[in-house]
């Protein structure tokens, strides 16, 4: 178990969306022609920013988290939702315009598949100046000048792997999913990580589900297994627990493959008490707001 942090421990920097996810239940699992009923369509938070900070929270790291909402009835209720939570919200900013949601199908396995439109995967992170904190976590692909600054002096960097056109940044650890990469080889995913990271990268973790993660150094290659893999209703914010798990036992002063050991453990139990929970905390929108 990675060393709890003090009271006076300095903010972990989280840098990602907080995005407004459109649940559909699916009754059946997808396929190509199929006619597929579902039955609920909720509106929630959700996001590498939302899910990442808020497990971070949950081990007792102060999160500093650095996002964007938009001055709609969504972005307030979102505000409104965060803030009781304690956030820090320092680092939020807001713009015009309405949110859009994003479409995530969830089949009835707990796999989920993720429908965001361009103007969504668009999306930059800005601040106005340069941001200090113990360690980042970044899930984002467009990043301003002040935050690749903020990265570049920053003692541990950990990046979610960038899909698309992204900005290079400065990054010890790149994680990703298997899932993002098919068809590409380890040394491939490497290389593309490299380009992004420069030489400032150590280790490439790769997640697989409820599978392996793989961890990578440019020469070398571990598998990390689960030792108590779950089966699951609702995958949906596993990659960003794990991200949090692994950063926390990192600045806990755990190597690597002894922080993805335990995140994989500790995600594995997250989802189990998530689904056990008889009311699981959502952070629904009220119904008014869900159409």
């Amino acid at each position: 178990m990675p060393d709890l942090p003090t009271d006076t421990a300095p903010s972990v920097v989280v840098i990602g969306h907080i995005n407004h996810d459109r649940i559909w239940r699916l009754k059946a699992p997808l396929r190509s022609g199929a006619r597929i009923t579902w039955s609920e369509r909720r509106i929630r938070l959700g996001g590498g920013g939302y899910y990442t900070a808020r497990r971070l929270m949950d081990l007792g790291r102060p999160v500093c988290l650095v996002s964007t909402l938009c001055n709609d009835r969504h972005g307030r209720w979102a505000f409104d939702v965060l803030s009781a939570r304690h956030y820090d919200l320092s680092h939020v900013g807001t713009s015009n315009g309405e949110t859009d949601c994003a479409d995530i199908l969830l089949e009835p396995n707990g796999e989920r598949t993720i429908l965001s439109g361009e103007k969504r995967i668009s999306r930059s992170f800005s601040v106005p100046a340069p941001v200090e904190g113990k360690a980042f976590y970044v899930n984002g692909a467009r990043l301003c000048d002040n935050i690749i600054r903020s990265l570049a002096s920053a003692p541990l960097v950990v990046s979610q792997f960038p899909l698309g056109t992204p900005t290079p940044r400065p990054a010890d650890i790149m994680v990703g999913s298997k899932a993002d990469f098919p068809g590409l080889g380890l040394e491939e995913i490497w290389q593309t990580a490299l380009k992004l990271c420069g030489d400032r990268l150590r280790h490439l973790a790769l997640t697989d589900g409820p599978r392996e993660t793989t961890v990578y150094d440019g020469r070398d290659r571990h598998d990390v297994r689960v030792a108590h893999p779950v089966s699951t209703s609702d995958t949906t914010g596993a990659g960003d627990s794990f991200s949090a798990a692994l950063l926390h036992a990192l600045i806990g002063g755990e190597s690597l493959m002894q922080a993805a050991e335990w995140a994989s453990e500790a995600t594995a139990t997250w989802l189990k008490a998530r689904d056990a929970a008889a009311r699981p905390d959502w952070s629904d929108e009220p119904e008014d707001l869900a159409d």
